[in-house]
């Protein structure tokens, strides 16, 4: 009998053993995923102030399409 409890200890040890590191698992993916959802909220904002900034510039663009710095004489003339 001695020699069934101790593979039962054993066998429990490595149980115990296996519970710890997947708890450490669990709260590394909670983690991680806490990390990306953050990184998602970031994508999102630099997404729409790149969707901002482009339309801001194809205005701008369009607005000088009639200039000429070429054909514009100089403020001291």
């Amino acid at each position: 009998m001695s020699e069934q409890a101790s593979r039962l200890e054993e066998l429990l040890a490595r149980l115990t053993q296996i519970e710890s590191v997947l708890m450490h698992l669990q709260h590394d993916v909670e983690q991680l995923n806490t990390a990306i959802l953050h990184q998602n909220d970031v994508l999102d904002s630099v997404s729409k102030s790149m969707k901002l900034l482009d339309t801001r510039i194809g205005e701008l663009e369009g607005d000088d399409e009639g200039h000429d710095p070429y054909q514009e004489k100089p403020p001291h003339y």
